[in-house]
């Protein structure tokens, strides 16, 4: 082109760019366990924060009028402006004025492929709420091995409704404009509701739908059921628990011929039985009742409480942990190191499945404790010795999916990352005590003495016991701020990031937590999973 050729012609004068475009927040907040009969977690209910698309789309137009402002005084340094108010979670409406209180599907497949929440359940299920009104095709987006989808039963039945309504009203408008009288011998066949179409139609290429709010039976529930896979009940809502679960169960399914088979899966996880999740069970007598109930699977942190009979943390096997805790802590020689994990099988268990992953990546396989603790090093052998405390080791489950060791171990995990982003002089430490505090923050639910009893077997610094006993400091905030993500109370995360935390935002908040869980799941697998999102049909926005 002549206008590059010729040396002597100055180079064209380009446009102003204006402020440079603020991308959304990561929408992620937190997930609270599903886990089995079998105390082994199956999947995650998956928190997510409605608004971040708006709220960028808000900063940018702002940011844009604040651009105009600075060009108007530039040009005329006594105008009069007005300056927009600065956008916060706490002010975003929509362009109606309403809060904003929907997570968008953009939104959700946003923190799902592009900010790695897939990624970070490992091989466990992500259990998604939606509406009836996002059931069109954005959602085939989503890969439908991986996501149940939950949807409430008052919004299905409302859909039901409204379509009945204006089905009533576009007849009668019929009837009023003396549409010509159809054949009396022609007899309607029942139209199925809208809604349960979609439900139908999206099953059939393979999704899993949960139904969510159900509290009793009803005319009309036996044509809902047949399109749900799970079936999510909190039994402190419902009158006759039993008879509900009966009655579900009894529902003939059709056979799941979508998902792949997998080798030794159980005959009631192929869809040819409707699952029923209880929710809501926050202590070992919650989880109980719903076991004896027959619920297949408990949403919530029981295990997190002293159960006797599933208590799996007391005994000399977890008292010679806290003695090896006690060594490791005192940087001990290999040889005394070596003997004090050989004297202690729980350990020795779990340390060869660790150090076999890191000898993946070293390509040295170890034959024996000695190479595992040369292998993994004395600082992760110290971190893993911490968070064994939590491990089963009569268990025959995985330890991804041991719910109360992975809770801490991505506790301790999130509290050492956010750490590093709080200022010097915090009155933190360091990153290694946040991890401590972390990773030792259930350790009053593993014995029969209190958290301050125990940790002062130890030789620990004072921040350290106290943020674990008392929740002060800041490294008792930072613990509270990892408890109130773990359970998706948005409300308590906000309140922590703008007090003592102010440093950490709630995109730090997401960003942490989604690393903590993929530390932990790199730490514990053999091998990455495969790439879900091959199953997913390709939207128009990627």
């Amino acid at each position: 082109m002549a206008l590059f050729g010729k040396k002597t012609q100055s180079a064209p004068v380009q446009a102003a760019r204006g402020p440079e475009k603020v991308a959304a927040e990561n929408p992620y907040l937190g997930r609270e366990p599903i886990i089995d009969r079998d105390q082994a977690i199956i999947g995650y209910k998956l928190f997510f924060r409605p608004g971040t698309t708006l709220k960028a789309k808000r900063i940018n137009e702002r940011n844009a009028v604040l651009e105009q402002i600075a060009k108007r005084l530039e040009a005329d340094p006594k105008a009069q402006v007005t300056y927009p108010d600065e956008i916060t979670d706490a002010n975003l409406r929509d362009d109606d004025g309403n809060e904003v209180k929907e997570v968008s599907l953009s939104e959700m497949l946003y923190a799902l492929k592009t900010k790695g929440v897939a990624q970070s359940l490992g091989a466990h299920l992500g259990f998604i709420k939606i509406h009836p009104h996002q059931l069109g095709d954005e959602l085939r987006g989503i890969p439908a091995a991986k996501f149940p989808l939950e949807v409430d039963i008052a919004e299905i039945l409302e859909a039901i409704q409204t379509e009945a309504s204006e089905e009533a009203a576009a007849a009668e408008e019929e009837k009023e404009n003396k549409v010509a009288a159809k054949n009396p011998d022609t007899v309607d066949e029942p139209k199925v509701p809208e809604i349960l179409v979609k439900l139908e139609k999206l099953s059939n290429i393979g999704y899993k739908f949960v139904l969510t709010g159900l509290t009793e039976v009803f005319d009309g529930l036996e044509d809902i059921l047949p399109k749900f896979r799970y079936v999510k009940l909190e039994l402190h809502k419902v009158g006759n628990a039993a008879s509900l679960i009966e009655f579900c169960k009894a529902i003939p399914l059709p056979r799941d011929t979508k998902s792949p088979a997998k080798k030794g899966a159980k005959t009631d996880s192929d869809g040819s039985v409707m699952q029923i999740i209880a929710t809501h069970v926050e202590t070992p007598e919650d989880f109980h009742i719903a076991r004896d109930l027959g619920c297949n699977a408990y949403e919530g942190f029981y295990f997190i409480k002293p159960d006797p009979e599933l208590s799996l943390h007391r005994g000399d096997d977890y008292r010679k942990i806290l003695k090896l805790l006690t060594l490791l802590l005192a940087s001990p020689e290999l040889h005394e190191l070596v003997d004090e994990i050989e004297a202690n099988p729980v350990v020795g268990k779990h340390l060869m499945v660790i150090a076999e992953v890191d000898a993946g990546r070293k390509r040295a396989k170890p034959e024996n404790i000695r190479d595992a603790a040369v292998i993994s090093g004395v600082k992760r052998i110290t971190r893993w010795t911490q968070l064994l405390l939590y491990a089963d080791s009569k268990a025959k489950v995985s330890l991804e999916s041991t719910p109360l060791l992975q809770l801490v171990c991505v506790r301790a995990f999130f509290m050492e990352l956010a750490s590093e982003k709080l200022p010097a002089g915090a009155g933190l430490g360091s990153s290694d005590l946040a991890f401590l505090v972390g990773g030792l923050s259930l350790i009053d639910n593993l014995f029969d003495e209190s958290s301050r009893d125990i940790l002062s077997k130890f030789n620990l610094p004072g921040v350290v016991v106290d943020a674990i006993a008392d929740r002060s400091g800041v490294l008792g905030k930072l613990l509270s701020l990892a408890e109130a993500a773990e359970l998706g109370d948005l409300e308590k995360c906000q309140q922590l990031c703008s007090g003592e935390l102010g440093s950490l935002t709630l995109d730090d908040v997401a960003l942490d937590s989604l690393l903590a869980i993929k530390t932990f799941v790199a730490q514990t697998q053999l091998a990455p999973d495969d790439d879900v999102w091959e199953q997913a049909e390709v939207t128009d926005d990627e």
